[in-house]
């Protein structure tokens, strides 16, 4: 088969026949290497050693994890519970797949990414998409969605704001980073959002601090800002510094 490959590129291939067809020069063998007298390279001393452990004291965390405890949650067998929920998750995956695309071809790839979706009704998906792009569409989101932004971005690292060995690492649903800015935006599906950003639960406040802790080093001197965008609504609503430093100082000292 190789032999009739080159053949094809116009390749005289030596040895035809059934041969062996040897190309190039021969790899140097440990007799020529010291006929030349060049010496192996010496094997260093870490090679033979065994990799030392990570410490103990250091381990990775998911911000959701940095206190016990979860914000309400709709109780799950409420009616329209399952409806609900999986209309947030189709939102919020259309939130994260569309603002990649051209504006005109938005449209179509929701209609068809929904489509894919048995479940759904004509209506059903006609409303989700509506809600979607509304939310594109809206000048109060536009610095969200902007061009430049990144879907699902990881966050990995610590800060002095965190309890000592914990490496954060998690992902937020949209970065966005500017000459100036760092916005950090996270899309809630399966609660009802709060009329106001005092009411968000404690385990929503301390993600978004770490996420914000983190980047302020992995930033420094731009301007870092926290965000939730509520898929129920939509609607986006940007948490105060006072609220995230609040939420760092409740972190125990150690998880």
């Amino acid at each position: 088969m190789c032999e009739a490959g080159l053949k094809a590129l116009g390749v005289d291939v030596p040895g035809a026949g059934g041969e062996a067809a040897v190309f190039g020069e021969p790899p140097q063998t440990s007799e020529a290497i010291s006929a030349t007298g060049v010496s192996p390279q010496a094997v260093p001393d870490w090679l033979r050693r065994d990799a030392p452990a990570e410490s103990s004291s250091r381990k990775y965390a998911a911000p959701t994890s940095l206190i016990p405890g979860e914000a309400p949650v709709l109780p799950p067998f409420r009616k329209g519970h399952g409806t609900r929920l999986n209309r947030g998750r189709l939102i919020h995956a259309l939130l994260q797949r569309l603002p990649d695309l051209p504006v005109d071809q938005r449209e179509d790839q929701g209609n068809a990414f929904l489509a894919s979706d048995p479940n759904l009704s004509a209506a059903q998906r006609r409303e989700m998409l509506n809600a979607a792009m509304r939310v594109l569409n809206d000048k109060a989101f536009a610095e969200v969605f902007q061009q430049g932004g990144r879907a699902e971005a990881p966050v990995i690292g610590t800060s002095p704001d965190l309890p000592e060995g914990i490496i954060l690492n998690g992902r937020v649903d949209r970065l966005v980073v500017t000459d100036d800015e760092v916005l950090i935006i996270d899309f809630k599906t399966d609660r009802p959002p709060p009329d106001k950003a005092e009411g968000v639960g404690d385990s929503y406040l301390v993600q978004m601090a770490a996420y914000k802790t983190v980047l302020e080093r992995t930033y420094p001197g731009k301007t870092v800002r926290c965000a939730l965008l509520w898929t129920d609504g939509p609607s986006l609503m940007e948490l105060p510094e006072n609220l995230l430093l609040e939420a760092l100082n409740t972190l125990p000292s150690g998880v």
